[in-house]
This record gives structure tokens, sequence and C-alpha cells, in this order.
């Protein structure tokens, strides 16, 4: 708007004086002809016609004001003086007079600005050579330069153009009509594809016409070359052989175009001008294209499919690989409405009450289920659209064979003044052409061909060269109608379901792996398996049918050059000549024949990944943007809004993993159990393997995959009793740390194998002597307290707020107990924490809370959500690498001579309980004689990343308990908090342990060594070399053998009869310093009064459920899983009731008592 603003004053004056109907004050026409004004000085009349004047100078008095209302007085005297003298009209039936007024010049306009208008217009300009399309309106510019057009002249046509451009702007700031609207009806995709566009919700719908995109003009001859001799001249494979993918395409790729060409086309056998399915990406193959194949495929429970089949009967005559891929979207789609139903977010998905009427009940709970799958539906299909737009087309245009992030997006969000072309979410309609361009049979592997020929043997008994094409389209027919209606009851590949309708994962994973290792056919003539003959003579004579414009009217439809010569359309001369007795002109050359006998492109790097033809090179890419674009469900419907803060975070791609490739959570999704988190099988299926061993060599990243093919891993053994536990930690022989030494070496090399944790045996048990030592200084117990009871309500006074009276709140998991445990690893280890007693730190509490917590996660939990452990390896390795150069530094300078030293150690905050304990404890490390490298890398580093997120998140679950189930005790911990003695504390580290056993999840990973049976209670657990255990904490701190009356809180229990910090040799070293400073914790945050929940969902610590007693927890968006508390808000009253400084009269300095 401002630009065109700042252009209105770029006019010439001589074009603002021109005559015209003008809008006095606001654009509204004016009467009267020629103002004339009566001043008081001396008036003559302008060349122009209007009066000019020039007043005589009067020193006296200042009666501007009183002049003001005269001269408008004498002004009116003069309208009328002048009406009065006027002749009579009879140029009007009625007499009127002409209203007509003469524009007032640029000169008239530019005397009127005053100098605060011009800052305006300079403002304007600034802003229009900005590079942000945003306006700040802090700066009050549109109010300005309202001022500005109100103060210019009410006959200036300038002010008419700044108003028509002040209202244009403001209109387009709205789309109208709008092109999104609320209700279910609007929010979900209907099950024909109807309402994609609400003002025309016929577009694209299953069940209408296809669209015709290219105008045949041609006169075209007739009859027409028999297709059959077309296909047996210039398509078969029998021709010369199978030619290979001559940039090494798997068939996966394909299946994948299968899907969408299903998913786009289903012409009816009644009417061939009719598309039964919608023009939309919608993913109907899986879901169906109408409501009774969507109910088919429904349980009508929980929004949930029912298991591993889809709806299309079609696909059933395709090579089992692409059925494969629409079961893996069925099991992602249930996993997706489990997600939901858990999150709840915002209470969307509460499940209804048990106390409705049954109507009533019944109608909810169909919502319910209802509201359950379309959501899910939307999530995953934007899964969907992510693989074709950032695995299928990357691999189409070759960017999965470069470092390149750049992808062909079209939902692109473009600037207002875009081409009217580019609109998004206005609908589309698949055209006839198209359904023409997708058949890319010339890219079907052998394997897929010999299924194919042994298709037609189980269907009709013999070869397909003797079946005719009414036996074909009979007994296809037959098939049709005998494939039942209910999808769980089709057979798929022979395959066999379990109880619980699901097949079985490993057959699934054995033909997916065969089809990504399958090397397709080459694009092109001469290259279509024989078995299709039939198939493609009914497609030309569909084509036909719909009376489809020429090969070259198509490509002049794309701005490409139209073929002047047969040789132009394909060079080889067995082909050109064959094109040439057959339609006899370039011109006539019929589009499907065209579209398949073209050259093949040559592989280019990137551009051109998949060598298609040439002129379905350009179209499909058209196709491509229509369909993601036109669809609203992909751009202005694709919002959290619609598919939840969750939902959107899932299928979302990160183009720091993979360049944005996302195939991958769909294979780990479908089968956890079998693709290991790095498989090349599951990040770059669409092309074959030993093609994508060359292609990341090249590009450096062969080692960030596994290149094993899949195979399924033996589910974890869980160890639950005391026993069970005890004898699996305690036995290092039978059970190792295999996968923490793995974690530690991926993010911080050779050394950090040698950290303490990484191993058993006499050179990892040194280690943990030498932390030891280090780490249980002289007075170290004072200094941890002392620390924590200063650290806690520095931070409770730096993040609080109040919010209302005396209520104060804060986000005691994100400010205080993460915070707090940061502070204490960066004073302790010398981490470069920013701070505002450290300004000259690099990261900030929480990002260096978030670094860590990755740390423990890559090393500590492996694979806890293996959907999520590549891109959290990835994350993980930089930012690790990035701290320990820091924390290097750091080691280096304290390494040096005390002087360099002393100035280190005035970076740390001042009046630090642990200043001296840390410069010592990295002292300590250093005369170890492992060199600043080994310190850093395989003791500082590892240790830090142990325990800030791990005692984080003891302390809120123990808060978490306190807050809910054992809120009875807060006023006795209250009470024992403010008596600050040492037997008050011991009270409450009893109640702090207590309050671990109930809400605590605790477990531990280790790897079987050899063969061994553990006694697990009352029953047995039989273990092999190879096989992941776990033991878990969580119900054995409810066994009644161990805690008597387990459900109660009970302060007498002995402290070392809780095995929360584990057993064995690798039991947590640092379990009696955590003791103290979560007893430390408890006390500050114990001893605010009235200490209760925030109000509403902000109050709780949102956490899903997992296996065993486990949990995740969601961050404060409700988006993203995460394996630490997040947030909690809590509230109190008054203020943080700290003891009073004791004076210590020996050294004459405060210490807390």
């Amino acid at each position: 708007m401002m630009r065109r603003l700042s252009s209105v004053f770029k006019s010439k004056d001589k074009e603002n004086t021109k005559s015209s109907p003008t809008s006095a004050e606001n654009g509204a026409t004016s009467s009267g002809g020629p103002v004339r004004r009566l001043t008081l000085g001396v008036t003559k009349k302008s060349t122009s016609g209007t009066a000019s004047s020039n007043p005589q100078v009067f020193e006296g008095p200042d009666h501007s004001v009183k002049r003001a209302g005269i001269v408008g007085t004498l002004e009116s005297l003069g309208k009328v003086i002048s009406t009065a003298n006027r002749p009579l009209n009879t140029e009007t039936g009625d007499g009127s007079y002409d209203t007509k007024q003469e524009q007032s010049g640029l000169w008239d306009d530019l005397k009127a600005l005053r100098i605060k208008d011009l800052e305006t217009l300079q403002m304007t300009i600034k802003q229009e050579l900005g590079s942000s399309n945003l306006a700040d309106d802090k700066t009050m510019l549109m109010e300005k330069l309202i001022q500005l057009v109100a103060n210019l002249p009410g006959t200036s046509k300038t002010r008419v153009k700044l108003t028509e451009v002040l209202v244009d702007e403001l209109w387009g700031s709205l789309e109208h009509p709008p092109a999104s609207m609320l209700g279910d009806k609007y929010n979900y995709r209907q099950a024909d594809g109807s309402y994609n566009n609400i003002r025309f919700p016929d577009i694209g719908k299953a069940g209408t016409a296809y669209a015709r995109s290219v105008t045949p003009k041609i006169v075209q001859p007739n009859p027409k070359p028999d297709p059959g001799l077309i296909f047996d001249t210039i398509m078969s494979r029998e021709n010369g052989g199978f030619k290979t993918h001559p940039n090494n395409i798997s068939s996966m790729l394909y299946y994948i175009a299968s899907i969408i060409i299903h998913d786009c086309f289903r012409t009816s056998h009644e009417d061939f001008n009719i598309s039964m399915t919608s023009s939309y990406l919608d993913l109907s193959p899986l879901y169906g294209s109408n409501q009774d194949e969507q109910n088919n495929m429904r349980t009508l429970k929980d929004g949930e499919l029912k298991p591993d089949c889809f709806a299309e009967k079609r696909l059933l005559g395709f090579p089992p690989g692409v059925g494969c891929i629409l079961i893996m979207f069925n099991r992602f789609h249930n996993h997706v409405v489990k997600q939901l139903a858990t999150i709840n977010e915002n209470g969307r998905f509460t499940p209804p009450k048990d106390n409705l009427p049954d109507d009533k009940k019944q109608a909810a709970w169909k919502k319910y289920d209802n509201d359950l799958f379309q959501t899910g539906r939307l999530i995953t299909c934007g899964l969907y659209i992510n693989i074709i737009l950032l695995d299928y087309l990357r691999t189409i245009v070759g960017l999965n064979r470069v470092n390149s992030t750049w992808t062909l997006d079209p939902r692109i969000e473009m600037e207002r003044n875009s081409k009217p072309g580019t609109a998004a979410g206005v609908g589309n309609q698949c055209a006839a052409e198209f359904n023409l361009v997708y058949r890319w049979h010339s890219c079907i592997s052998q394997r897929d061909e010999k299924w194919s020929e042994d298709l037609y043997i189980k269907i009709f008994g013999k070869s397909y060269k003797e079946v005719t094409m009414q036996e074909l389209l009979i007994g296809l027919g037959k098939l049709e109608a005998m494939t039942p209606e209910d999808p769980l009851q089709r057979d798929f590949a022979g395959m066999k379901r379990g109880t619980d309708g699901k097949l079985n994962d490993d057959d699934l994973v054995k033909e997916l792996t065969a089809s990504i290792e399958d090397l397709a056919g080459s694009s092109g003539a001469n290259n279509v398996p024989a078995v299709l003959r039939a198939v493609e003579i009914l497609g030309m004579e569909q084509a036909r049918a719909w009376k489809c414009a020429t090969l070259n009217e198509f490509r002049k439809h794309f701005g490409l050059i139209p073929h002047e010569k047969f040789s132009d359309i394909n060079s080889d001369p067995a082909v050109y000549e064959k094109l040439k007795v057959l339609f006899d002109e370039p011109d006539l050359v019929e589009l499907y024949a065209g579209l398949v006998c073209e050259d093949a492109k040559e592989p280019m790097d990137p551009g051109v990944g998949i060598g298609p033809t040439y002129t379905i090179s350009r179209s499909i890419l058209s196709d491509a943007v229509t369909l993601v674009r036109g669809d609203r469900f992909y751009t202005t419907d694709y919002h959290p809004a619609n598919l939840t803060n969750w939902g959107v975070t899932e299928v979302k791609y990160d183009l720091n993993v993979n360049q944005g490739c996302v195939f991958y959570k769909l294979f780990i999704r479908a089968f956890p159990n079998h693709f290991s988190h790095n498989s090349i099988y599951a990040h770059y299926p669409l092309t074959i393997p030993s093609e994508n061993k060359k292609i990341m060599e090249k590009l450096g990243r062969a080692d960030d995959y596994s290149w094993d093919k899949p195979v399924k891993v033996p589910e974890r053994k869980n160890i639950v009793t005391y026993d069970g536990v005890k004898s699996v930690l305690t036995n290092a022989e039978a059970f190792g740390v295999d996968n923490w030494r793995r974690g530690l070496a991926y993010l911080m090399g050779k050394p950090g194998a040698n950290f303490m944790l990484a191993g058993d045996g006499d050179f990892f048990a040194e280690r943990r002597n030498q932390m030891k030592e280090c780490l249980y200084q002289d007075k170290w117990h004072e200094s941890v307290k002392n620390y924590y009871e200063s650290i806690v309500p520095k931070l409770l006074k730096r993040w609080s707020y109040n919010i209302g009276g005396t209520t104060n709140q804060v986000d005691v998991i994100r400010d205080i107990d993460n915070s707090a445990h940061v502070h204490f690893a960066a004073n302790v280890f010398h981490l470069p924490l920013k701070s505002e007693e450290n300004p000259r730190g690099v990261y900030t509490e929480h990002e260096l809370y978030m670094v860590l917590a990755v740390i423990f996660i890559v090393i500590f939990f492996g694979d806890v959500d293996p959907a999520k452990t590549f891109a959290l390896r990835a994350a993980g390795l930089p930012v690790t690498q990035d701290l320990g150069q820091l924390v290097e530094q750091n080691v280096n300078f304290i390494s040096k001579t005390s002087l360099v030293s002393g100035i280190v150690d005035t970076f740390m905050e001042e009046n630090n309980a642990l200043k001296d304990y840390g410069v010592h404890m990295v002292r300590h490390l250093l005369k170890a004689g492992l060199g600043v490298h080994e310190t850093v890398w395989s003791q500082i580093l590892p240790t830090a990343g142990a325990m800030v997120a791990n005692q984080a998140q003891v302390f809120g679950q123990v808060l978490d308990f306190y807050l809910g189930d054992g809120k009875e005790h807060l006023p006795e911990i209250n009470r024992l908090a403010k008596l600050n003695t040492a037997e008050a504390d011991d009270i409450l580290l009893h109640y702090l342990l207590e309050g671990i056993r109930m809400y605590g999840t605790f477990g531990a990973y280790r790897t079987c060594h050899q063969n061994i049976t553990v006694n697990d209670g009352s029953r047995k657990v039989d273990c092999k070399p190879g096989d992941s255990v776990f033991v878990s904490f969580v119900s054995l701190a409810q066994d009644p053998k161990i805690y008597p009356d387990p459900k109660k809180v009970r302060l007498d229990r002995p402290v070392d009869s809780y095995l929360v910090y584990g057993v064995g040799s690798h039991a947590c070293l640092g379990a009696e310093a955590s003791r103290v400073a979560l007893t430390a914790m408890l006390k500050c945050i114990g001893r605010l009064d009235n200490l209760r929940r925030a109000s509403g969902p902000q109050g709780e610590m949102k956490k899903i459920p997992r296996e065993g007693g486990f949990y995740v927890y969601m961050d404060k968006m409700m988006g993203t899983e995460f394996p630490f508390p997040t947030t909690m808000k809590i509230c109190w009253d008054g203020g943080l009731n700290e003891p009073a400084p004791v004076v210590d009269k020996g050294k004459g300095k405060k210490n807390g008592a």
C-alpha cells in the first residue's frame, strides 16, 4: 500500500489539473463551479480560472482565529451572490446546473503539506525500500497517512487517488469471498472430495467429469493406426529387451506413482468421461473415494482404520509393494489417532461421559470417533504430501544426489501482488491428458513383469499371450465382483492375518526390502512389458474416446517447441522410422504414443533424476504444483487448528535431516522392530541401496546410515522385580552397557568411549574412582547444600511474577528445576553459561539445559522413540561438539599458570558456594594425567550430560507427587522447611525419597552377552547374546515385600533401601550429592506458603503413559514429546520465606544458617 501511496505524488502537475468529476471532502461530488474566495486582499483571476489572492500585510493584534470565521462567512456569502447571478440553465430537462468541479493541481497539494506530512512521506518511502512486507504499527504510519490525506484540499485529485489506494489496500487485507470456514463440514475432508473449494463444492469431487487441459485444434486422421500395431512396433519390450534405469531408481518410486495416479484417476466403466475418485491427493486408495467405501475401511471406533488393509480394489492387481506402502499409511493413521486421544489437546478428544442419556451418548461417541478419524486423516495426508514433495519429487529431479536443501514446495507463501495463477486452495479438476501422462509402464522392472505374467496364469489359467481382449475384460470384471467389499476380508499377496487382523511384519518387511532393491526400467520407447499389451491398447482407445490433443499441441500448451521431425521425437532410427510410417507427420503423433516413445532425458545432478521422456518431465511438475497448491487442506487449511499442534509437528519435515526427506518416519512407525533409526532402506527407499552407497560416499554421508538389510530385532526383555533387577545390574559379565558406549562414542569420539559408564572392568573402575575423588572433596556436602539453597531463591526472584494480590507464579520445571541443575553443572565444570553474573557466557540457561538433555538422551535412552532417534542424533552431534570445544578452551586455561587460572576463575558467578569446589574438581581431574582433551571428552562433558536432565526429572516428579496425590503432606513439608535445622532437613530427605519412590520412573538398559536365565519373581526370563534387557524400578517401588504399606508415605524407611540410584558397578556415583541437592531444593520450594498448582492445564505436568509405567512429557506447545518434564506452573502466597542470614563472627561473612 505504501508504495502505491508514495507513487501518487509522482504524477505531473499537468495531469493533476485536468477537469474530471471529483470527490469533494471524501470523493463525493461537490456542488458549484470554480470556487471564488473573497479575501481581505486584492484578488485577481489566474489563468487557470481559480482565484488567487495577495493579502495586504497588516500589523497589529492577531485576530487569525476570528479571521477564519469571517473568511468562511464571506465565502458562503460569495457563493450565494454567485448563485443568484447565474443565468437560467436550458441545457438540462429539469433546469438543474452542472455540478462538476475543477480539480486543484499538484502545486495546491504541495502547499497543503505540513512539515510532519513530509516526514510521513519519508517514513513511507523508507518502509517501501525495506526488506520486510510487514508494517510496524507502532510508528502510527497509517494514522499519519490519514492525517496527510485529510489535510489535502477538497478538490485535490491526489486526495481521491490516495483514498482509492487506502480502500483498495484495506479491502485486499481480507479474502473475498473467504477461502476457509469453520465447522466439521469444512475442517475435514469429505469422503468424495467435495467442498475442497467452499464456493464451488463440486470442483474435484468424485463422480464428476475429467477436465480438458489442451484444446485439440489439429484435424486428426480417421481412421487412426491400429493400437495393437502401435504397441508392437514402438512400445513393446520384446523389440530389444529390458533396459535398466540409468540412475538405478528403485521400483518403490513407481509404486508411489501408482498410488498417486489411482488417487486422482478412476475412470467410470459406464462413462469414460467421469472420474470416480476425487481430483486431490487425499490418499483415497487407502481411505476410499466415497462415504460407503470409507465406512467399509473404518472400525467406527476410536477413529481407527481396520488393520493392514486399504480401500482401492484395483491395487490388488499390482505388485504387492504398492499395497505394502498403503498398509504402512494405515498403521501410521492408527498410531496417530491413538496419540491424539492420549494427548487430548485442550480437551478436543475427550470421551463422552457415562451419565448421558443413551441417544445423546451414542451421538457423542459417534462424534468422538469421527473427530479422531478425520483429524487422523488430515495428519496422515500431511505425511503423504510431504513424502511426495520431499522424497518422491526430489528424487524425480535428482535432488537426492546432492547436498542441497532446496525443494519445489508449491505451498510456499507468496506476496499478495503475485500472479493470479498462483492462488492457493482454490480446488482442482484432474484432466484426462494427465491420466495418460502418469502411465509409466516402461519403468516396470523385470521382477514386476514376471509377477504380472504369473497373475495372468493365476486368474486365467494360461499365459497372457493366449488371453483375448474379451476374455481379459470379462475376467477382470468377475475378479472385481468376487473381491469382498470388506477390505479386511480380501486376500493380500497370500499373506496370513493374525487373530488381531494384522498381517505378519516379517512378510511385509520382506516384500518391502525386495521392492527397494528392485531395479526399475528406463523410460522411453520399446520398454513396456508385453504382458501389458492389452492394457496399453485400452489406454490408447480411451485417449481417442476423449479426443485428446496431439503430442505437439500438448507440448505447445506447456511452452515447449513442437517436434518438427520424427527424429526430434526419438533419435533412434528404429523408432522414428516406424513413427513416420504410423503417423505420416510429426503434428499427427497421438499424445499417448508420443509420451511413451519420446527420447528420455539423460540424468543430470540435480535436474534429471528419473530420466522421464521430455514432455512428461515438464508436464508432471506443473501437475504436481497444481495438485498441491490447489488443495485447500494443504494450503489455507493446513495448520495446527485443524491438525493439532502435535499433528503438525509429527509430520513436518526438517531440512537439517536428510534435506527434508521424511519417508523414514512412515517406515519406522510401521515397523519399529525391523528398520533401525538410520537404515538406508527407510531413509532413501526410492533408489536401490547399492546406488545410494555411491551417492552417500560422494556426499560424505555414508557413515550416517546402516547398510544392513532390515531384520527383526527381538523384543526387549523386561525385568521388573527386586531380585531380577538386582541380579542383572550386579552381573556385569553377563549384562553390559554396550548401548551407552555406542552413544558416548558417537557424540564424543574415542575419548567418550573411555567414560566411566562406557564399560566394565578395571579400566572403567579406575575412571570412576578418579571422578569420585574429585566429586567428593572436603566439605563437599556443605558446598552442594549451600549452593542449592542459594541458587533456588535467586531463580525464584528472577523468574516468578505476581498475578494479583500476594499470589506469585512461576514455571517451576523450566525456570527453577532445570535451571538450578544447569547452574550447578556450569559452576562445577566451567560450562560457558550466560547469566546476569556471567554475561560473557555463551549459552542461556534453557539452551544449555537442552544441549545437556540431548546428550543424556542419545547416550542413555538410545531408541526411546525410534522414528525420532535419527533426527535427535543429527541435532545432538553438532551441539555436543560445539559445547565440548568451548569447555576445552576453559579447561585449557585452567591448566595453565595460577595467574591465568585466576583470571578464568573470575568468569564464575560471584558469591558462589561452588567457586572453590568447581575449580578444585577440574584441577583434580587434570592431575590424573589425562590431558585437557581427554579430561573434557571422557570425564567432564559426559558427567555433566549425565547429571542435569536426570536430576531435574527426579525433582520434577517429586513436586508432581506432592502437588497431587501427596498434597496432604505439604503443610508438614512447609513447617519443616522453615525450621532450617539439620534434624528437619533429614526428615525432608525422607519426604524426598518417598516422593521419588511414588512418582519416579527409573530404569536402565543392558545388553546380554551370554545365554542366561533371569529369575524375575515368579517367572523365568531367558536371555541370549544380543538381547536388549530393560530393568525397571517402577513396579518394585510398590513391592510390599520391600516397602511395607507401599501406597503410604512413610518416613521410617532406611535410606539404603531405596534403589532409585541403581545398584552394581554402574550405580549412580553422584547419589549422595543428588540427595543433598534435591533435599535443599525441596526445602526452598516447600517453605513457600499455600504452595499449589497453577489453575488449569498450565499447572499440570502433561505426560503420556508408556509401557511399564513410564511416561513421556509434552512440551508447553503440546506439539512434541520429550523424555523429561518440560513445564509446570506453581503458585504460592507471600514471599520466599528465606531464613535470616547468620553472621559468621570468625570470618565476618554472611552464610545461610
